[in-house]
C-alpha cells in the first residue's frame, strides 16, 4: 500500500504573518495529500541551527508515523528545502522550490544579511549540501521561477540536474502566489510521481 504524501511548506522572509499562505495551502488537501505550513521566522534573533533542527525534526517524527513527506518551500525557505533534503534524503519523497534563493549567498543584499541573519547561514549551508546532491537526488527536485522576478534571479532558482521549469508570471509575490494556488495540483503530480523511499 502506498504511503499518504505530506508535504510540508515552508515560508520564506517576512513569514510572521502568514494566513493567505495557511489558507493556500490547506487547500492541498483536495489533491488528496495531507499537508502542514513551518514557520521559520527568520527575521527573529534565533540562529539558524535550532531552527533547522526543528525541522529535522518534524520531518522524523513524520516518517515515524509512516508518511511520505515532501517538501514545497517558496523564496528564502528554498534554501531550508535543500539543507533539509540533504540530509534526509534517504526519506523524503522530494523537494519543490518556488522563486527559490539557491544559489548565489554572496549576492543578498545587506539589508536582507542583517534582518535574516538565519537565512544568511542558511543560504551559506545551502551551497554545501548541493555539493552532497549526486544526479539521482536531483532528479527529485522541481524548481519553478518566473519569467522575470524583480528579488530573485532565474540564475539563482536554476539547479544543474533538477527540473527547471519557467513558469508564465512576473514578479517574486505574483509567482509564489499563483504557485501554491493554481499550481498546487501540478507540483503534487510531480511528488507522486516519484520513487517510494522506504526507510
Amino acid at each position: 500500500m502506498k504511503k499518504p504524501l505530506h508535504l510540508i511548506y515552508i515560508t520564506g522572509l517576512g513569514d510572521q504573518r502568514v494566513k493567505g499562505q495557511q489558507r493556500a495551502v490547506a487547500t492541498w488537501r483536495l489533491w488528496g495529500v495531507e499537508s502542514e505550513l513551518f514557520q521559520v521566522y527568520w527575521g527573529d534573533n534565533e540562529p539558524w541551527e535550532p531552527k533547522f533542527k526543528r525541522l529535522l525534526a518534524r520531518i522524523d517524527k513524520l516518517v515515524v508515523e509512516d508518511k511520505q513527506v515532501g517538501l514545497v518551500a517558496v523564496s528564502a525557505g528554498a534554501t531550508a528545502a535543500i539543507n533539509a533534503y540533504a540530509a534526509r534524503k534517504d526519506v523524503l519523497a522530494g523537494v519543490v522550490c518556488i522563486a527559490g534563493k539557491i544559489n548565489r549567498p554572496e549576492a543578498i543584499g545587506q539589508r536582507y544579511r542583517r534582518d535574516n541573519p538565519a537565512f544568511l547561514t542558511s543560504a551559506q549551508d545551502c551551497q554545501q549540501a548541493l555539493d552532497t546532491l549526486g544526479s539521482a537526488d536531483r532528479q527529485h527536485i522541481l524548481s519553478r521561477y518566473a519569467l522575470a522576478d524583480e528579488m530573485v534571479s532565474k540564475s539563482d532558482s536554476r539547479l544543474p540536474g533538477a527540473r527547471n521549469r519557467y513558469v508564465l508570471s512576473v514578479g517574486h509575490f505574483t509567482t509564489i502566489a499563483i504557485q501554491i494556488t493554481l499550481g498546487a495540483p501540478g507540483f503534487i503530480r510531480f511528488l507522486r510521481s516519484l520513487p517510494i523511499k522506504i526507510k
